[in-house]
């Protein structure tokens, strides 16, 4: 039984002996004759791949396997990544590659090769060429892609009067080269940053005494491209561009006016001629048109009070006879001088004074009122052409009886404010006339009156530093109103401004200005009399501010 027992055993340790030679002999590496599998590499293969571009590579491994590339601008696309090593599983591959132009110059190709590994042996499977850069000419084009060299002169597009107008240049040579530019003073520049195109436009602070009016021939400036290597490269290919400029001076149809006189108010003798705070026999202005071709155009406006609207009156065919528009010669070539004739009629009379570049004028000039004006106005887009605007005043014949009236203050800056319908107060006017002892004033006919001023209103004048306008009513032309003397608390002066009236049609405002130092001290012995051109009191009034 123990011999049986033994044999047993032994047979059974021989089966397992068996089992584990048949899992150990046999692996994956294996061959069939029981060795590692040999790893099979593809034939070398070459390719061309230009800078910033992608091509693939394809190759069958027999064994898992890891590629790399000997060169940093070659790399393999993994994904959003890229990289230098790749790996993967047996089987066929197809790889994608990227090309930068990381370290290309113009004299080398450049060759990457992309090593195959498996197991412990690799090769080189494929060379990948990348071509040495090629110049290109320099090239300058503007938007539409014309050409512009030694043979093509750039004209550099006329300005208009307050904005600026660009010409634009695009400039291109190989990728990645750079270009620069030199100017003659007179031209200004700026880049494009959405279209990386150049925009020149005339300097008008240019320190050659140029002027934007004047249209600039070519030979008088050169703009010179050039690349960063024009003076090392070695190529016959195209490193800088020079190209004559010409500059068409500023729009034929634009204009300037330097300065405008609106509302102007002249006296009826014309030699009075009153534009915001200046007073003057004469008015000035400069004119900016292309080569100073410009035509002055002249007509009578009138309000009709009625309807409400202006009238506008071309009979005269741009030349109103009592209004003298004088264009200067040499220097002054691009001045108008403005004179107004003594208005020697009963009523009032008005005028507007306007200015075109000749381009325009020859358009307009048939029909001046069917095309100047839309709806019984000024057309908007001539609201430019305006010079001035000015209302002669008529022969005013003295009233019965001279009166005062106080409804604007004057603020230095901000002109005529209406009191009675800004600060919702007025001043009151009291006639004297029939008052106890009023002949002791000694004036005629007893023109004597008395203004009484809100207490509120003579603080909110003093606290904001205005002057309160006193104006003379029904006086003649020549007449005027003045202090009869002075005070120590109150001060005075002759004021000028602009108001307008209930219509509101502009209107002169011309009287004397009373300023308070303390009107809680006010002693309220201040007079202000109207004086004829003889000398004589013609019209008194006393100032008095209200208790409350």
């Amino acid at each position: 039984m123990k011999a049986l027992n033994l044999k047993s055993m032994s047979w059974i340790m021989a089966l397992a002996m068996m089992f584990i030679v048949s899992f150990t002999g046999c692996s994956d590496d294996d061959g069939e004759d029981g060795g590692p599998i040999a790893p099979v590499f593809p034939e070398l293969k070459e390719t061309n791949c230009g800078a910033n571009e992608t091509t693939e590579i394809s190759f069958e491994a027999n064994l898992d396997w890891e590629i790399s590339s000997n060169a940093g601008w070659c790399k393999f696309i993994n994904g959003e990544i890229s990289e230098s090593i790749m790996s993967g599983k047996a089987g066929k591959q197809t790889i994608k590659i990227a090309v930068s132009a990381d370290g290309q110059n113009y004299n080398d190709d450049a060759i990457a090769e992309i090593t195959l590994k498996m197991g412990e042996k690799s090769q080189v499977i494929y060379k990948i060429k990348r071509a040495k850069k090629e110049y290109s000419d320099l090239v300058i084009t503007d938007e539409e892609g014309n050409v512009y060299d030694a043979e093509h002169p750039l004209t550099i597009k006329g300005n208009n009067i307050s904005i600026p107008i660009y010409t634009s240049l695009k400039a291109q040579a190989e990728d990645g080269m750079e270009i620069g530019f030199t100017n003659p003073e007179w031209l200004t520049y700026r880049i494009n940053e959405e279209t990386g195109m150049y925009e020149f436009t005339f300097n008008t602070d240019n320190e050659e005494g140029l002027n934007i009016k004047y249209p600039i021939a070519q030979g008088n400036g050169v703009l010179v491209f050039a690349t960063a290597d024009a003076e090392t490269a070695k190529t016959d290919k195209i490193r800088k561009v020079e190209i004559p400029l010409i500059y068409e001076g500023v729009q034929a149809d634009a204009i300037g006016i330097s300065p405008t006189h609106m509302n102007v108010i002249v006296k009826p003798d014309g030699q009075s001629i009153i534009s915001g705070e200046t007073t003057s026999s004469e008015l000035v202005s400069t004119i900016i048109a292309r080569n100073d071709e410009f035509h002055i155009i002249e007509f009578v406006q009138t309000y009709n009070s009625a309807e409400g609207a202006y009238t506008y009156d071309f009979s005269d065919d741009g030349d109103v006879d009592w209004v003298q528009s004088v264009i200067g010669t040499g220097e002054n070539k691009d001045k108008i001088t403005l004179t107004v004739e003594s208005n020697e009629g009963a009523d009032e009379r008005k005028a507007i004074v306007m200015v075109f570049p000749k381009v325009i004028y020859d358009k307009i000039k048939e029909d001046l009122a069917g095309n100047i004006l839309k709806d019984g106005d000024i057309k908007t887009i001539y609201n430019t052409n305006i010079m001035s605007t000015l209302k002669q005043e008529k022969e005013e014949i003295q009233a019965e009886r001279i009166t005062f009236k106080a409804q604007y203050a004057y603020m230095p800056g901000d002109g005529m404010i209406d009191i009675e319908s800004n600060m919702m107060m007025s001043v009151r006017i009291e006639d004297l006339k029939e008052s106890e002892n009023v002949s002791d004033y000694n004036v005629e006919n007893n023109n004597v009156w008395k203004a009484i001023i809100p207490k509120d209103l003579s603080e909110i004048c003093t606290s904001n530093e205005m002057v309160l306008c006193v104006e003379g009513i029904g006086m003649a032309t020549g007449q005027y109103v003045t202090e009869n003397s002075s005070i120590s608390d109150v001060h005075g002066e002759t004021v000028t401004g602009s108001g307008y009236d209930e219509n509101w049609q502009s209107i002169q405002i011309t009287g004397w200005g009373i300023y308070f130092d303390n009107p809680a001290s006010y002693s309220g012995n201040y007079q202000l009399v109207v004086k004829g051109e003889d000398g004589k009191t013609l019209a008194l009034c006393i100032i008095e501010i209200a208790a409350e």
